[in-house]
């Protein structure tokens, strides 16, 4: 309380300036040099989780009790949000991988034949059936070749390889006969 004027007071309240409001006093002789007594000290911790196969874009995974903590206080939880990088080869659409696949105008006419390298490391041949044309921008489909569906790992999308079929400038006499 403070005298303002005669037969006036004034009263107010305010944090302890000792213990700034925590209502306990730590002895110097045993505060914490780190935290300086407040209890409470930063560090980076590295949290692993395991992602599901065919996890798509945004999918969150929660890890309970990893977040900040504050003395007498439960701790928080760690959200997890999955980003999915671009790839120079294949796009995604849900479970299904698209590509585009350049080929020269003689394997366009006598039938395609190449390997690529999927996502997870296999090598992976790709023909086309022996004697079939394959017209430019026509699309085939490889059955079982994409991601596999999220929660359902043991199902797997399908691969969709768009052919661009180069053109020669000129043909010699040669290549006509």
């Amino acid at each position: 309380m403070r005298q303002m004027g005669p037969g006036m007071y004034s009263q107010s309240s305010g944090p302890c300036d000792e213990c700034e409001g925590q209502g306990e006093m730590i002895n110097m002789a045993k505060r914490c040099k780190t935290c300086k007594g407040k209890k409470v000290c930063r560090n980076r911790k590295k949290i692993s989780q395991a992602i599901d196969k065919g996890t798509p874009n945004g999918e969150q995974y929660t890890v309970h009790g990893e977040g900040d903590c504050v003395p007498e206080i439960e701790a928080g939880d760690v959200v997890i949000v999955v980003k999915v990088r671009n790839n120079k080869i294949f796009s995604r659409k849900g479970a299904d991988l698209y590509m585009e696949k350049e080929i020269s105008l003689l394997e366009s006419l006598t039938g395609v034949d190449f390997t690529i390298m999927h996502l997870d490391g296999r090598i992976i041949r790709i023909q086309g059936a022996q004697g079939q044309c394959t017209k430019p921008n026509s699309t085939m489909t490889c059955e079982g070749l994409g991601m596999p569906f999220h929660k359902t790992p043991y199902r797997f999308g399908n691969l969709f390889i768009t052919f661009k079929v180069r053109f020669p400038d000129q043909v010699n006499p040669g290549q006509i006969e």
